[in-house]
């Protein structure tokens, strides 16, 4: 029971144990402590204890309730951010590139003139294009026009390109292959497929190298809406004449 009334006796500070401590072990040494003083000793150091804080406690209080108070009345005298303010305007958007046409004077008995897409604009804005000089496209006539082959999964039509044209959504208008020595005008007729998900793949080419690659790279970038019929999606094949004319050019390739 000693031991227990010593370590009841440690919660008293240490000013007092310094002081009283060595008369408070004596004391203990000539009695026999019960059960009543080791709680009567813990009992009056931690009264002891929280005297001594009571000034701490106190200003904490205060400074806490000084806090309470500002907040308050700084949520209701102070206007609040508002959230919804008009944001600052956006900056226009770029202007869009102009549409590219093909050069009229390469198909001179041909009257329609093909562009990459689209041509319109719907608000009635002017329409800026730029020429590819020296280039031009010809859909032309198919013996062969409307065969079908229903071998085929899905089925596979030859339909002419000028009758596809409510179906394309991008053209590419092939560029003249720079560093030729060509001085004459050189046609290049493709034969391509048109997938059923609109895309376009070149099957056959016929001409010189240099300009059948020119005209493939622009045409299996061309992109249709599928070609629906007998209430089925089906491939197309078609086939287009693309003629470059150095003559035509600006200055010389």
């Amino acid at each position: 029971m000693r031991r227990l009334t010593r370590w009841a006796a440690r919660l008293y500070p240490r000013a007092w144990r310094h002081r009283y401590g060595a008369e408070f072990d004596a004391l203990l040494e000539d009695i026999a402590p019960s059960w009543r003083d080791a709680c009567d000793v813990a009992g009056r150091a931690l009264g002891t204890a929280l005297h001594l804080r009571s000034a701490v406690v106190i200003a904490v209080a205060t400074h806490a309730m000084a806090l309470s108070f500002i907040i308050l009345a700084s949520s209701a005298y102070v206007a609040p951010i508002s959230w919804n303010a008009p944001a600052a305007p956006l900056p226009p958007p770029a202007p869009a590139p102009p549409a590219e046409i093909t050069d009229p004077r390469v198909f001179r008995d041909v009257s329609l003139v093909y562009s990459s897409l689209p041509l319109r604009t719907g608000n009635g804005d002017a329409l800026f294009t730029d020429v590819v000089a020296g280039v031009g496209i010809y859909f032309p006539p198919l013996p062969d026009i409307g065969t079908i082959d229903r071998r085929r999964n899905p089925i596979r039509r030859v339909w002419p390109g000028q009758g596809l044209e409510p179906n394309i959504t991008r053209r590419v208008l092939p560029k003249y292959p720079l560093g030729t020595r060509e001085r004459e005008a050189v046609s290049v007729f493709l034969e391509y497929l048109v997938g059923t998900d609109g895309s376009v793949r070149v099957l056959r080419t016929s001409g010189p190298t240099m300009f059948a690659n020119a005209a493939r790279s622009a045409v299996e970038r061309w992109q249709y809406q599928p070609v629906k019929f007998e209430n089925g999606i089906i491939e197309v094949v078609s086939r287009v004449e693309v003629r470059f004319d150095a003559e035509l050019l600006p200055s010389g390739p």
